[in-house]
């Protein structure tokens, strides 16, 4: 009888350890894969997407732009979407390139026309993903990035132009069924809700149907992938001509009184930015929402009408403004230096953040045709982008950079490295990841 007891305690303890094995918390801690589901436990752990402590701080954001021209053909080929299995090759490449070489954050793509990247039932499937208008997905791209980007511990954003839209030829190809091919159609708000310019349609924010259809597709990406926030473009209003908005802006001084046409763009998208950022943080308020306007302060307040000292001075419109400073050192009229710390200086609040927009466009081509006397600084200098990021761990609200774009350090098919940008990656990256390292 002992020795039977003996060996009934022997296989319990052997059935245990079995089950602790299996059910560690290494693997119970794991998300479950895209799609997929626990039917014992329907709800995510708590510690599922380790990778957002990264950047929920965002104090150390090493961040990568991976645009349309990037990814337009990974995600096609031959005028259709490129095969899956071929697809997720190239993608595994680039997301173990980026990581390498040290970067924390994706910023992805998903919307440049008032199209989508993704399966959606808001906007029409864009032609750089599924290589027409005409077209629609076979697979969802998206699902297979975010997760493959977690998994190397990088966040992902996903990165949006809310106003600007496919050209007149192209919404041509546009299903009836969409919103925005409705308006188009329809007389009385084709050329008020949706606008062309230089034959290029634009969405305009001062209706609220219109702002509504863009939080209806933020909180669809939002809800329908396990991004770590949204990331608005430097695409805001195209023209400084008043023909583009006249009705909305008749209608309102007639209702309201007089205000200016500044004042006006002014107010309807810093509505639309405040209405973005609640849908990101009552997704999650840890998710992020960022904005990159162009370098130039003066054009982006004067020309397109981003009223970023608003955005910078109050708390509930962004977290971070990351500006496109593609400028050299020795750039005449906006060195990177000082044009840096103006848009330091605009930032009021600890909640906001500021982020470095770099590009190394320029050392590719060796050449700035607007930087004065400074236009042979990429011809005759390969630490360019190296002194520039030595020179935000000078500025206190400089908490990380953001790169524009993944092609100029490698070609997304073939996997090289420009010849142009080779050694000044290389001696960027060093300096990229002392400053901002993990």
């Amino acid at each position: 009888m002992k020795k039977i007891f003996f060996l009934i305690l022997v296989v319990t303890a052997l059935l245990l350890c079995s089950c602790n094995i299996f059910s560690s918390p290494a693997e119970t801690d794991k998300p479950h894969p895209e799609g997929t589901t626990d039917a014992a436990n329907t709800e995510p752990p708590e510690n599922d997407e380790p990778h957002r402590n990264i950047i929920i701080n965002h104090n150390k954001m090493k961040a990568m732009w991976l645009s349309q021209f990037d990814l337009q053909n990974v995600y096609t080929k031959d005028g259709k979407q490129r095969d899956e299995a071929e697809y997720k090759v190239y993608i595994d490449q680039i997301l173990q390139n980026i990581a390498d070489m040290g970067f924390n954050t994706v910023i992805l793509q998903i919307r440049p026309y008032a199209d989508s990247f993704y399966p959606s039932e808001i906007y029409p499937s864009s032609k750089y993903a599924v290589g027409s208008y005409a077209n629609t997905f076979s697979y969802d791209p998206l699902v297979y990035i975010i997760q493959k980007s977690h998994e190397k511990n990088m966040s992902v954003q996903a990165w949006i132009n809310p106003l600007r839209c496919m050209t007149e030829e192209e919404i041509k190809q546009v299903d009836d069924i969409y919103q925005l091919k409705k308006w188009y159609n329809s007389s009385e708000t084709n050329g008020k809700y949706v606008v062309s310019y230089n034959k290029r349609l634009y969405l305009n924010p001062a209706y609220a149907d219109v702002r509504n259809l863009i939080i209806d597709g933020t909180n669809e990406i939002l809800t329908k992938y396990a991004f770590d926030g949204i990331h608005m473009d430097d695409y805001f209003y195209p023209t400084t001509n008043a023909s583009f908005d006249k009705a909305a802006y008749d209608e309102y001084v007639s209702s309201n009184g007089p205000i200016t046409l500044k004042q006006f763009r002014y107010n309807a998208l810093n509505t639309l930015v405040s209405q973005i950022y609640s849908a990101v943080k009552t997704n999650n308020k840890e998710k992020l929402f960022g904005i990159s306007p162009a370098g130039n302060m003066n054009t982006v307040i004067n020309d397109v009408y981003a009223d970023v000292y608003t955005w910078c001075s109050n708390e509930g419109y962004i977290d971070y403004i990351c500006p496109q400073v593609y400028f050299g050192l020795e750039h005449q009229t906006h060195p990177f230096d000082k044009t840096l710390d103006k848009w330091s200086d605009i930032i009021k609040t600890d909640s906001v953040k500021l982020i470095a927009g770099l590009t190394l466009g320029k050392a590719f081509s060796k050449e700035d045709a607007w930087a004065g006397n400074g236009k042979q600084e990429w011809a005759q200098n390969n630490d360019v982008i190296k002194k520039c990021i030595e020179y935000t761990a000078k500025n206190k609200r400089c908490v990380g950079v953001s790169f524009f774009c993944y092609q100029y350090f490698f070609d997304p098919l073939t996997n090289t490295t420009p010849e142009t940008t080779k050694q000044e990656i290389e001696n960027m990256l060093p300096s990229m990841n002392n400053i901002y390292g993990n």
